[in-house]
């Protein structure tokens, strides 16, 4: 079984984990995956981080985050404070201060791809600010993954 960090929301991841999880169960070998999580913002802001929830994962094998996609509705518009995914072997994505809006791909907005490596817990945070007009909306976010 494998529980993705309810990635950036995330991311994240989003992620992809403050309110619920999310256990995906994949056969073997792991084939591309896409995973969809949405968040709630609350004024305007967001927060999600696993590792305070005590919501951490793993993963069966190597994966890479090839997008991270974010829905928001028409004319929304805020900031990814921060995202960070850690792994066995620390951080395996970062990101900071991304201006975002509906049909954003975080991958290619911060610069890289995400790489999940087995063997240990996989944890994210993220955070956002200044979503307007609607203070009070959701954040979705879609994560599509091969081996």
């Amino acid at each position: 079984m494998n529980l993705l960090t309810r990635i950036f929301a995330f991311a994240v991841s989003l992620t992809i984990l403050l309110f619920s999880t999310n256990v995906i169960a994949a056969p073997s070998p792991v084939l591309a995956l896409t995973i969809r999580e949405k968040f709630p913002i609350t004024n305007g802001e967001f927060t999600v981080d696993t590792l305070k929830k005590g919501i951490s994962g793993q993963v069966p094998q190597k994966l890479t985050v090839t997008s991270a996609v974010l829905s928001l509705p028409a004319g929304e518009t805020g900031t990814i404070d921060k995202i960070t995914i850690t792994g066995p072997d620390g951080l395996e994505f970062g990101c900071e201060d991304i201006k975002v809006k509906d049909k954003v791909d975080l991958i290619e907005a911060c610069g890289g791809l995400g790489v999940l490596k087995p063997g240990g817990p996989i944890d994210y945070v993220a955070t956002g600010s200044g979503f307007s007009p609607k203070l009070d909306t959701e954040l979705g976010v879609t994560l599509t993954t091969e081996p």
